[in-house]
């Protein structure tokens, strides 16, 4: 076996430009192919991730602002509205009801952030038990009290562009406050994307100094954003009307639909690249090697001449594919893989999609995936044209060659 390999591996070496062209065409079917899987791999851990953060199956208003509340999950809303706190409390005496977060819709604001100007308006949310919000955010930063989390058109798109910087910092004031933007949330279409998110203690905080803006009831909220036991979603919704709370209960139809919506065409545009690469993969490899046997076939003939077994020729020919392609493929792997984490913040900027990139281990993971599929299909598709030579007697093979 080491033998067969020293020879095969001679072999590439021999006749480079034969070699170079065989792994050029593997390293762009592994380009290709790791590109679009990983566009897929980060689109599907956002939503499998989302499932946990978007789900908000009820959303509790005061009575009678239940159409304003809609469709939305995280709203971006301006109109104010309130409820005693008491609210929040009675819900969560409901056994069925797995976390209940409050929101409190305070000022729309006119001022810039991260030098794009606009009408922005501000939301307050508990840290403590927000879920629609925390892990949306791109990256894993701590917040802190003063610090805020912006909507993609709240002057996310200009900090996007750094937001992984720790050395740079963006700072608005809001309400004779300075605070720190701390994180972005990835575009979601919805009223989010123009929002500014403030942490409930800081604004409550603001709420009792002089000359303030905010003038929120005290011991009041906007919304809760409530989710449920899986498949208790109507049950919790009759035990909230029965409390007789002075409340309108909507169902949350879901972010979930939104965010699907918005990247189902691009996975179904990679699915559909990955296997017409696969088909143009296998195709281009057994025409190379076909025109590669073609041009052996004196030296396949003279190999069986001195005694080499078909089988021995076989593993000699189909090894030589195998390692052309697994050093094409790994080159091809590692370039794409380079120029994606390279350029992930364009990434993100140009296609507006929520993606949650994989972390490097992961990511070698993909490209280890990735060769070993395209040396298979490179092996898989020489084979046939291997077999076709081999079929011919070593006399006739050297006939043919000369």
């Amino acid at each position: 076996m080491n033998r067969l390999s020293t020879v095969a591996w001679r072999n590439l070496k021999r006749k480079m430009s034969r070699t170079v062209l065989l792994a050029g065409s593997a390293a762009i079917t592994a380009f290709i192919l790791f590109t679009s899987y990983f566009f897929i791999f980060s689109m599907e851990r956002s939503i499998a991730a989302s499932s946990n953060r978007l789900g908000a199956d009820l959303m509790v208003v005061p009575k009678g602002f239940g159409g304003q509340a809609g469709d939305m999950i995280i709203s971006g809303t301006p109109t104010r509205f309130y409820m005693p706190e008491t609210v929040l409390d009675r819900i969560r005496t409901i056994s069925e009801v797995q976390i209940a977060s409050p929101q409190i819709y305070l000022q729309t604001v006119s001022a810039v952030c991260c030098r794009t100007a606009g009408d922005f308006p501000v939301v307050a949310y508990d840290p403590k038990t927000d879920f629609t919000l925390k892990n949306w955010v791109a990256g894993d930063k701590k917040i802190g009290k003063y610090d805020l989390i912006i909507g993609a058109n709240a002057g996310g798109e200009n900090y996007l562009y750094h937001y992984d910087d720790n050395a740079t910092e963006e700072w608005i004031t809001l309400f004779g406050k300075d605070f720190l933007i701390k994180n972005l949330i990835f575009p979601t279409g919805m009223g989010t994307d123009k929002t500014i998110f403030m942490q409930m203690d800081a604004a409550r905080e603001l709420n009792h100094k002089r000359d303030n803006k905010l003038n929120f009831p005290d011991g009041s909220i906007s919304i809760v954003l409530v989710k449920t036991q899986p498949g208790m979603m109507e049950f919790v919704k009759r035990q909230i009307d029965r409390m007789n709370l002075n409340v309108d209960v909507v169902k949350g139809s879901g972010l979930q639909e939104t965010v699907n919506k918005q990247v189902f065409p691009v996975k179904m545009l990679s699915y559909m690249m990955i296997g017409l690469v696969l088909i143009m993969s296998a195709l281009q490899v057994m025409t190379m090697f076909t025109a590669v046997i073609s041009e052996r076939q004196k030296e396949i003939g003279m190999l069986r001449a001195m005694g080499a077994s078909k089988m021995v020729t076989y593993r000699l020919l189909l090894m030589e594919a195998a390692f052309a392609s697994v050093i094409g493929a790994a080159v091809g792997s590692l370039l794409a893989g380079a120029a994606l984490y390279d350029n992930r913040i364009l990434i993100l900027q140009l296609l507006q999609l929520p993606m949650l990139f994989p972390d490097w281990p992961t990511g070698l993971l993909i490209g280890t995936i990735i060769t070993v599929i395209t040396a298979v299909i490179a092996v898989f598709a020489a084979f046939f044209p291997v077999r076709s030579t081999l079929k011919l007697q070593p006399y006739e093979a050297i006939r043919e060659g000369e």
